[in-house]
């Protein structure tokens, strides 16, 4: 059986940013750092919920620097005002953690018209970290984790028909996006080499 990792390294001053956080792993990483003394930011698509969580998470862990902000990573728009916002406002950012995802939902699209699984998981992802990289680099060392999945090693990059217009399979989708994934951060690993800045992908 698995064991709850015991070791004592903490976060104090340090800030994270912890996509997709209001429930399941995503809200366990948040209260495991919060326990550890970060400041963490809760970036929620529904707020309601994720103010919920903050302060269920804050009541156990007795840290009241966690906070919420609104992301949704199925709208570009969105990923881009929560990045502007948070650029302006935190002076510092030392992980990202990319946790948010779909899984094997019917066929949808996000509001730019990009396959929800792939536009969710990826390039929303892809986009915010993009947009938080410089912050990441000033704050070095420091490191970006995206969440994965074992589903990677079934995954192919369909590039002609990369956003499922032809056919569409639940898991195919799924399993590309999940791979998308790994290959980015394979390669902002190599093209970060030398920066301070460390990128890791996991199957949780």
């Amino acid at each position: 059986m698995p064991t709850m990792y015991g070791g004592r390294e903490t976060v104090a001053g340090k800030t994270v940013v912890v996509t997709g956080s209001n429930t399941g792993i995503g809200k366990e990483t948040v209260k495991e750092l919060a326990m550890r003394g970060g400041r963490i930011i809760m970036a929620c698509r529904n707020t309601e919920k994720g103010e919920l969580a903050r302060q269920e998470i804050v009541e156990e862990t007795r840290n009241e620097q966690v906070v919420v902000r609104e992301l949704d990573l199925g709208s570009l728009e969105s990923v881009r005002n929560f990045a502007r916002d948070f650029n302006e406002t935190e002076s510092r950012l030392d992980i990202l953690i990319n946790n948010a995802g779909v899984m094997a939902c019917p066929k949808a699209l996000t509001k730019d018209g990009l396959e929800m699984q792939i536009g969710t998981n990826h390039f929303g992802h892809f986009l915010l970290t993009n947009l938080l990289l410089d912050k990441l680099k000033a704050c070095s060392p420091s490191r970006i984790v995206i969440v994965s999945s074992i589903g990677h090693a079934y995954g192919k990059i369909n590039f002609n028909d990369l956003n499922s217009e032809k056919t569409y399979g639940e898991f195919v989708a799924y399993n590309q996006s999940k791979l998308a994934n790994v290959l980015h951060a394979l390669e902002l690993s190599s093209r970060l080499k030398g920066t301070g800045v460390t990128v890791n992908s996991l199957h949780p």
